[in-house]
């Protein structure tokens, strides 16, 4: 039998015992709330900048070609998630690569506000089509015409090595509400022809170049070039064109690939469509990967920059 002098002492040690833990969680809730009170005493981060009214929101998109073979992902499935993206974002001047006449008119009845221009690879409407679509509301049309990357340029032909006939699309737009004038080229440029991709920058560079040094530029497309290329380091030294993922004053949003071959699990790493600007400044680039439930639009994602005029 215990004496009652010991079982008060362990009493007392119990009692010490919970003393003490209950002084350690209370400091903790004390330091939990004061470390609360500091956090929510500090400065608040500068408020997001809003976007001037004034600017263009540009799109470059692959919207992949019209294939059977594709299945599921055949156009004829893809052409209203296509048309949903770029009325989603908004965008007030698109440039599209691989498509054919019949899925601009699926665009164009599923797009009503925009007007577009370009001519087919083979001439006339044959042929694939790079496109460039724009908002009339914003936008009206100066001029355009249809180059033809090869070294006959004003006819339809095939370029060095490329596999295909490749065109670059112009247009010379006004802004309604300013006045600003922009130039605006979109193409695509050959997947096999290392050689003609190389002069298809030499050729670009020079149609920008033959611009006033003050004009407005975009030049934008599906090029078939990583960032880090010779050449688009060669375009970098030809002309003032700059990339608007690295000048965009805010970073990327979204992903830093733009094509995944609907498999964004297995693609990474390739930012091969690109928009180069002249004179603009880059607010916002986003990398945009968009699906819906589950299923991609395209087998590229749309590259998308937010323009002010300078």
């Amino acid at each position: 039998m215990d004496h009652p002098a010991s079982h008060n002492r362990k009493r007392s040690r119990g009692l010490f015992a919970l003393s003490v833990v209950g002084l350690c969680i209370a400091m903790a809730l004390s330091y939990a709330a004061g470390a609360y009170v500091e956090k929510s005493n500090a400065p608040p981060p500068p408020p997001v900048q809003p976007l001037s009214g004034n600017a263009l929101r540009l799109m470059t998109y692959n919207v992949r070609i019209d294939s059977s073979s594709d299945g599921d992902n055949s156009w004829s499935h893809r052409r209203d998630m296509v048309a949903s993206v770029i009325r989603f974002h908004q965008a007030d001047i698109i440039g599209a690569q691989e498509a054919s006449f019949s899925m601009i008119d699926d665009l164009q009845t599923r797009l009503p506000g925009y007007r577009w221009v370009g001519t087919g690879s083979n001439g006339g409407d044959s042929g694939a089509c790079d496109p460039i679509f724009w908002r009339t509301s914003r936008l009206e049309l100066l001029n355009n015409r249809t180059y033809w990357l090869s070294e006959t340029p004003d006819e339809p032909s095939t370029g060095w090595d490329a596999a295909y006939p490749r065109t670059v699309t112009y247009t010379h737009l006004r802004e309604r509400q300013t006045g600003a004038e922009i130039h605006v080229f979109n193409t695509h440029f050959d997947h096999r022809g290392g050689e003609a991709r190389g002069q298809s920058i030499e050729l670009v560079a020079q149609w920008v170049n033959n611009l006033p040094d003050d004009a407005h530029v975009v030049f934008m497309g599906d090029l078939n070039l990583v960032p880090d290329s010779g050449e688009l380091q060669t375009l970098a030294e030809l002309s003032q064109l700059r990339d608007a993922y690295t000048h965009s004053l805010t970073g990327n949003h979204g992903a830093s690939n733009s094509f995944m071959g609907f498999r964004p699990s297995r693609w990474t790493g390739r930012r091969i469509d690109h928009i180069f600007v002249q004179n603009l400044i880059v607010q916002q680039h986003a990398i945009l990967n968009d699906e819906f439930d589950g299923r991609r639009p395209s087998d590229h994602y749309p590259v998308v920059a937010e323009v002010l005029f300078e």
